[in-house]
C-alpha cells in the first residue's frame, strides 16, 4: 500500500506523542513513585510503535520497542525509576524524535539511534552485543515483527489511529489544515471587507430600503465568516510553549542549577503563525535566565533564598495584545558589571555612572554583547537578548526589561494577537494614504510653534519634560516640503516608538485609525525601504504601510 501521503500526518501526530513523553517525563522525575506518568509514556510510545510499524519506519519501531520493554519493567516495579532512568529514558526519546525526521525524509536513523538503543538495552538487562550496530538490527528486526503481530493496521485504520491517536480521550473531531491554505482564507476574507465598505458607501449614495436590508444581512454575513477564519487561526500556546519545562530541565542539569519552571495562561491563544515566530525569542530568555539570572544551588543557600530557582513564562491577553512575560528569581542583572563592559567596548561614555532601564536594553541587545566569562553551550555568545528586540520589533511587538539586583530580572514582551490584520492610524500626506502600526504608535499630538526648538541643527519638540526628536514625513518619502498648520497654529504630529527611542513624525494630517489586512510586496528596485507591506482600505483605497524601524 502507499503510505507516502500519509508521511507528514505521521510526523505531526509523532510531535504530539514526543511532546506528551517529555511532558509526563518531568513528571515522573518530580515524583519516581507515581504510575500515571509511566502510564502516559508507555501509552504514547506504544501508539508511537504501531504507526511506525505500518510506515515500515524500523528504527523508530526499534526504539519504540526497547522503550516500550524498559517502561514495562518500570511499570512493574522491576527497575527502581532513579537518575540513571529518568536520563537515559529522556534520551531515548531525543533519539525518536531524531529518527522520526530522518526517516520521514527518506534516510536511515540506524547510526544516529544507535547509542540510545544499546543505553536503553543495558538499563533494561538486555545483553548487548559487541557492535551497537548490530544491537539496532536485532532490534529492528525483533521490533518489526513484534508491532507486526500485536498491531496490524490497514491504511484507513493508520490514517484514524494517527488523527485521533490521543493516549482515547478527545471529545472533538478535529482536521489539519496547512497553514498557507489559512493565509488565502484570510486574505480572501480581508478582501471581502475592503468590498464591504465600498458597497456600504454605494447603498448611502443610492439609499434604497431593499439595498441597505441587503447589505445588512451580507453585511453581518462577511463578519462573521471573517471572525471564525480568524479564530480558526488561533491554538493555544501550550502547543508550542509545553516543549520548554524539558529545556529547562536540561539547561539546569547542564548547569548543574536546580530550577522550576511554571507556565501560565497556556491556553490563551495567538495566530499560529505568530506563535511560531516567537517560540526561539521565548528559548533565548529561558536559557539566559537558566545560566546568567538563576544562581547555583549553594549561593542561593548563602543569599537566603530556595535551593531551587523558580522560572515563569506567563502569558496574557489585552484585547488585540498578548503579553508574554519572563520571571526569575535569580541573582538579577548587575549593572555595574555590565556598565564596566560597555566602557571597555566604548559602547558609552566614560563619564556614565549608572544606567537606566532604556540603556541598559540598548546595551545588552547589542550583537555581541555578554557579561559571561566563558563560552557554554547555553550562552555566552552575546546573541540572546539580541536575537530577541529584533525578532519581536520584527513581529510589531515591543521589549521591556526590568532588573533588581538580588531579587531576579523580568522580561515583558508586547506583541499583536495575530500578523495577518493589524490596527493601523491612517495618515495622508500630499493627498496619498499611509498606515501605521498601532503598536508603534504611542500618542499623537498637535504641536505648537512654541514647542518646537533646534538642538545640535536638528529640529525638536518638547513633549511635557522630554526632548522628542521632529521628523517631516514628506522629506522622507522625497515630497516637496510644506508647511500644513491648522487655523490654531499647530501641526499633526505622530510619536512613535521603535528600539527604545521615540521621534515626533510630522504629517499633513490624520485620517483616524482602521484594521488592516497586511499584504506583503517586493519592494521596487532601488526604492526606499520605508514599507513593510501595503493594504486595502475599507473605501477601496491603497495604502503603504509604514516600517517604523527604518525611520531611526
Amino acid at each position: 500500500m502507499d503510505l507516502a501521503k500519509y508521511a507528514a500526518l505521521f510526523q505531526s501526530e509523532s510531535r504530539e506523542q514526543l511532546s506528551t513523553m517529555n511532558e509526563e517525563l518531568l513528571a515522573l522525575e518530580r515524583a519516581p513513585a507515581a504510575a500515571e506518568p509511566v502510564s502516559a509514556v508507555f501509552r504514547a510510545v506504544h501508539t508511537m510503535k504501531g504507526m511506525s510499524a505500518t510506515m515500515g519506519y524500523a528504527t523508530v519501531t526499534a526504539l519504540a520497542h526497547e522503550l516500550e520493554s524498559l517502561l514495562d519493567r518500570v511499570r512493574h516495579s522491576e527497575i527502581t525509576v532513579d537518575r540513571s532512568v529518568t536520563d537515559t529514558l529522556f534520551a531515548a526519546v531525543d533519539a525518536l524524535e531524531r529518527a522520526v525526521e530522518i526517516e520521514v525524509a527518506g534516510g536511515s536513523a540506524e547510526a544516529a539511534s544507535a547509542p540510545a538503543l544499546a543505553r536503553l538495552q543495558a538499563l533494561a538487562g538486555a545483553r548487548v552485543g559487541a557492535g551497537a550496530s548490530a544491537a539496532v538490527s536485532v532490534a529492528v528486526r525483533a521490533a518489526v515483527s513484534a508491532a507486526a503481530d500485536t498491531l496490524p493496521m490497514t491504511t484507513q485504520e493508520f490514517a484514524i489511529a494517527a488523527g485521533a491517536a490521543n493516549g482515547a480521550g478527545r471529545a472533538q473531531r478535529t482536521i489539519r489544515v496547512e497553514l498557507r491554505r489559512l493565509d488565502g482564507l484570510t486574505n480572501l476574507s480581508g478582501e471581502l471587507l475592503v468590498a464591504r465598505g465600498r458597497l456600504t458607501d454605494v447603498a448611502h449614495e443610492i439609499a434604497h430600503p431593499a439595498l441597505d436590508e441587503a447589505l445588512a444581512q451580507v453585511s453581518r454575513l462577511i463578519s462573521d465568516l471573517h471572525e471564525e477564519i480568524m479564530a480558526s487561526r488561533m491554538v493555544p500556546v501550550g502547543q508550542v510553549f509545553d516543549r520548554f519545562p524539558r529545556l529547562v530541565r536540561d539547561a539546569a542539569s547542564s548547569l548543574g542549577k536546580e530550577i522550576e519552571l511554571t507556565l501560565n495562561g497556556r491556553e490563551i491563544e495567538l495566530d499560529r503563525s505568530m506563535l511560531d515566530e516567537i517560540g526561539e525569542p521565548i528559548v533565548h530568555l529561558l536559557r539566559n535566565a537558566a545560566d546568567h539570572g538563576i544562581e547555583k544551588p549553594d549561593v542561593r543557600e548563602r543569599a537566603g533564598k530556595p535551593r531551587a530557582g523558580q522560572l515563569a513564562l506567563t502569558v496574557t491577553r489585552e484585547r488585540q495584545m498578548v503579553t508574554m512575560r519572563v520571571e526569575d528569581d535569580g541573582r538579577g542583572i548587575d549593572r555595574d558589571q555590565v556598565l564596566a563592559r560597555a566602557r571597555s567596548q566604548g559602547l558609552v561614555d566614560a563619564t556614565v555612572e549608572a544606567l537606566n532601564d532604556e540603556e541598559l536594553i540598548r546595551i545588552i541587545a547589542r550583537p555581541g554583547f555578554s557579561t559571561a566569562e566563558k563560552i557554554t553551550d547555553i550562552s555566552g555568545r552575546g546573541v540572546g537578548i539580541d536575537v530577541v528586540l529584533t525578532r519581536v520589533r520584527e513581529l510589531g511587538g515591543a521589549v521591556e526589561i526590568r532588573s533588581v539586583p538580588g531579587d531576579g530580572t523580568t522580561v515583558t514582551l508586547r506583541l499583536p494577537v495575530t500578523l495577518a490584520i493589524v490596527r493601523a492610524l491612517l495618515l495622508r500626506v500630499d493627498g496619498e494614504m499611509y498606515a501605521v502600526p498601532m503598536t508603534h504608535v504611542r500618542e499623537t499630538v498637535e504641536l505648537r510653534q512654541e514647542a518646537r526648538r533646534r538642538v545640535q541643527g536638528r529640529e525638536v519638540m518638547l513633549l511635557r519634560d522630554e526632548v522628542v526628536p521632529l521628523m517631516h514625513f514628506r522629506e522622507v518619502v522625497g515630497l516637496p516640503e510644506a508647511r500644513f498648520v491648522s487655523a490654531d497654529g499647530t501641526t499633526q504630529v505622530i510619536v512613535i516608538e521603535s528600539e527604545g527611542r521615540r521621534t515626533g513624525l510630522v504629517v499633513d494630517e490624520f485620517a483616524g485609525q482602521q484594521d488592516i489586512v497586511v499584504k506583503g510586496f517586493d519592494g521596487v528596485r532601488d526604492g526606499l525601504a520605508l514599507f513593510s507591506g501595503a493594504t486595502i482600505l475599507a473605501d477601496g483605497v491603497p495604502a503603504l504601510i509604514v516600517d517604523v524601524r527604518s525611520l531611526h
